[in-house]
């Protein structure tokens, strides 16, 4: 497990928990909202949220495809979606006359045709000054300040909402290390499984206080007992989760995880939404969407595993997904136009896919820049009329119960989008 920053995190296991687990729950321990200052919690009361990487910059050209844009098979010979009812060798479903779905994302689409849609895409997304470089703009589309390094949006709300919740564990990653999205000071952590936080949830606590058996508390000194005591209240944050079986979980209503990294990471965090454990955000991870060659072939697996995964989630969370939004983000988009290699490189605008409750959903949002060659960015881009923060604020606002926007998107001038 891990937890805080990600350049000096801690791998912490129930097994290495006596080195790090002070280090976590200290923290935890200093920034514990004050029960008195709490609101109550009843059960199935909690706002999620998910946050879906794409590393490696989706195409969201290819699945959301501006088939209405006349520009746009021009630009993308091989590579082009076609709109429905034409030749073309890959035939998108209808979403409007502008748009249509890659035609592998059954279940997307179906949410997002459904009479009350909770599926919406945001397209022609992005922030400026842009940058085309992987990490600076996972970078800056997880810590959502330009230039500077001061932690995640997600740590930040979490600080700003801090007094309104009395939980141990607001933010989980099922991510080997934390997403910089919720680094800061608030505590959060990261398990690459929640079998990581479930197995002998006494044994430990057991463990600690047989290796200080014989010497009296109050004889320690006063960093010895402050460390004693972190790492005990760093066993009851995992004990939390030890209502957990996630070797036996059965998803409801006939829902079926693809066997695919992120089917099982979302069939877990299906399992501890249920338990109503007041988690409120969880962070994953999808990897493999850099295609600078193969494009048609390459996608369509990607497309294919985030739609069954999605889907499965929200049939599996029944009713609860009211209370859910799962939002995917990608570092940026590709260029307009396919290169040599039947691929496409990195660009500037892309798209953010919103699924939930709160969603408005069966439309997709933004101002259409267009894909004539006067309409894009440096004559290769798509260009960027909707700031990503601006999404994500709506969600805080008008899903999560509002945040502090100047604490948590400092120096942003907000632009509604009306998503939610």
């Amino acid at each position: 497990m891990t937890t805080n920053k990600p350049q000096d995190a801690s791998k912490t296991t129930r097994r290495s928990v006596l080195q790090a687990g002070a280090l976590a729950t200290g923290a935890l321990a200093l920034n514990q909202p004050l029960a008195a200052a709490a609101i109550p919690r009843r059960r199935g009361s909690t706002k999620v949220t998910v946050v879906l990487f794409q590393h490696g910059g989706a195409d969201h050209l290819n699945l959301y495809a501006p088939t209405g844009d006349s520009s746009y098979a021009t630009l993308r010979p091989t590579t082009a979606i076609g709109a429905p009812g034409s030749s073309n060798p890959v035939v998108g479903r209808y979403m409007d006359p502008m748009f249509s779905m890659h035609p592998v994302m059954t279940g997307t689409h179906q949410a997002f045709s459904a009479h009350q849609s909770d599926c919406a895409i945001v397209h022609a997304v992005g922030y400026s000054p842009f940058s085309r470089s992987h990490f600076e703009s996972m970078d800056l589309y997880e810590t959502a300040l330009a230039g500077v390094q001061s932690g995640g949006w997600i740590n930040r709300h979490l600080q700003a909402t801090a007094s309104l919740r009395d939980v141990q564990v607001r933010a989980l990653a099922l991510t080997p290390s934390l997403p910089m999205s919720m680094a800061g000071e608030y505590p959060c952590y990261a398990v690459s499984s929640t079998a990581e936080l479930v197995s002998t949830p006494n044994t430990s606590k057991l463990f600690l206080d047989k290796i200080v058996h014989g010497t009296a508390i109050q004889q320690m000194l006063p960093e010895q007992r402050a460390t004693y005591q972190a790492q005990r209240d760093s066993f009851a944050m995992l004990d939390t989760f030890s209502v957990l079986d996630p070797a036996n979980y059965t998803p409801a209503n006939g829902a079926t995880y693809p066997s695919t990294h992120i089917g099982h990471k979302l069939r877990q965090i299906a399992e501890v939404i249920k338990a109503d454990l007041g988690v409120e955000f969880f962070g994953l991870e999808h990897h493999g969407w850099d295609h600078h060659s193969d494009l048609v072939m390459r996608i369509e697996g990607h497309a294919t595993n985030l739609d069954q995964s999605v889907t499965a989630f929200f049939e599996d969370l029944g009713q609860l997904a009211d209370d859910v939004i799962l939002v995917t983000m990608s570092e940026f988009g590709r260029t307009a136009a396919e290169n040599g290699s039947g691929g496409t490189d990195h660009g500037v605008g892309g798209a953010m896919m919103l699924r939930g409750g709160a969603v408005q959903g069966g439309q997709v949002y933004g101002n259409w820049p267009g894909l004539s060659p006067s309409q894009l960015l440096d004559g290769h881009s798509l260009a960027a009329t909707t700031d990503f923060r601006d999404v994500l604020r709506e969600i805080l606002d008008t899903h999560m119960g509002g945040t502090d926007p100047s604490a948590t998107f400092p120096g942003h001038t907000y632009q509604p989008v009306g998503a939610l």
